[in-house]
């Protein structure tokens, strides 16, 4: 990943383990076209699987921005504006082919008129999977595939603010079948909110890779990302997000952009940051997530609010009718049967303590 160099093939067993592993971090189709470019070195069963991976993961991509295709327009007879993101706003300009960047499901943010577009997507025959604070996951009626749509780009509506108007205004034409992307600066933004606050930065590696890919092919301006990021207060994800991404894959922030981040890292994750650069598998998926330590730390300054957010959400939808002081109750009751055994184990695992 940091080097460019294809994994050398060493004996059937750990070949196929690193298909395997290849298939899981979301990197088979780039690993084919690594080892078809070389002269030999790679049995042709292995090369075989690859090949047959990567023509799934096209047929697979394909049909997913076909359903950000088929949404986008659905919600835009609706008067709904709307942007895709992570893989669906990457897969199409950041790599050689859709089946180089695999999606476990497509994700678009409704910019305004959440409920009207959920009715409109319900009247074309997409049935509600899931709900989360931030996002429902319906299914799509004519492939089957997952469709995310959000209100918020991540957990905690309104923690982050998002300025609707202005990330359309700043949205690019890009080609392909998803017509139109944000800005790289909202792009970079949403990836880290998405990474740290919403996974603890523990990601596959095709997703720390989205971020080396947008830096080296379409740099961001360090004025405007820095003024972006600050007005939505997501200075510290963003700066953890990065230096995180120099660690694991290379990625080339550039000098100007880390020195103007640095003093936004919370001292008590700078220790963190170093350990990854150190053994950057910590935050590769399946590791586990410190997630409650690391939305905690950046949240600093703003932890009653991120709490109260956290335990009763701003809702845009009817759900809304029920009382936020007794949904906070209900959800707070909730979050700690689940996550409260594994919250201090967590904690002092993953930051050292």
């Amino acid at each position: 990943m940091a080097s460019g160099v294809a994994p050398s093939w060493e004996s059937n067993e750990s070949g196929a383990a690193l298909v395997e592993a290849a298939r899981l971090q979301g990197l088979a189709g780039l690993l084919h076209a690594a080892v078809a470019a070389e002269a030999g070195g790679w049995p042709e069963d292995a090369r075989g699987r690859l090949r047959e991976l990567r023509h799934a993961l096209l047929a697979r991509g394909v049909a997913q921005l076909d359903l950000v295709r088929r949404a986008q327009a659905i919600l835009d007879r609706s008067g709904v504006r709307s942007i895709p993101l992570k893989g669906a706003a990457l897969a199409e300009t950041y790599y050689p082919s859709v089946a180089d960047r695999p999606m476990a499901d497509v994700d678009l943010l409704a910019l305004e008129g959440w409920p009207a577009a959920m009715a409109a997507l319900r009247r074309e025959g997409f049935g509600d999977v899931e709900a989360a604070d931030h996002a429902s996951a319906l299914r799509d009626p004519v492939s089957g595939g997952i469709l995310e749509l959000h209100h918020s780009v991540c957990s905690c509506p309104g923690f982050y603010a998002l300025d609707a108007e202005g990330v359309w205004a700043r949205s690019r034409p890009v080609g392909g079948q998803v017509g139109r992307a944000p800005s790289v600066e909202d792009l970079l933004i949403h990836l880290s909110l998405h990474a740290v606050f919403q996974h603890g930065l523990v990601l596959s590696l095709v997703q720390h890779l989205d971020f080396r890919r947008l830096l080296e092919q379409t740099p961001p301006d360090p004025d405007r990302v820095m003024a972006l990021a600050i007005a939505a207060r997501a200075e510290a994800p963003l700066a953890v997000a990065l230096a995180a991404a120099e660690a694991v894959v290379a990625a080339p922030v550039g000098r100007d952009l880390r020195d103007r981040l640095g003093p936004y890292v919370p001292s008590a994750l700078a220790r963190w940051l170093e350990q990854i650069a150190a053994s950057p598998l910590v935050v590769v998926s399946p590791a586990p997530s410190a997630l409650f330590r690391v939305r905690w730390e950046i949240a600093a300054g703003r932890r009653r609010e991120w709490l109260w957010r956290t335990l009763a959400p701003p809702l845009p939808e009817e759900r809304a009718a029920v009382p936020r002081a007794l949904r906070a109750a209900g959800r707070g009751l909730a979050l700690a049967w689940r996550w409260g055994p594994h919250a201090w184990a967590s904690w002092r695992k993953q930051m050292g303590g």
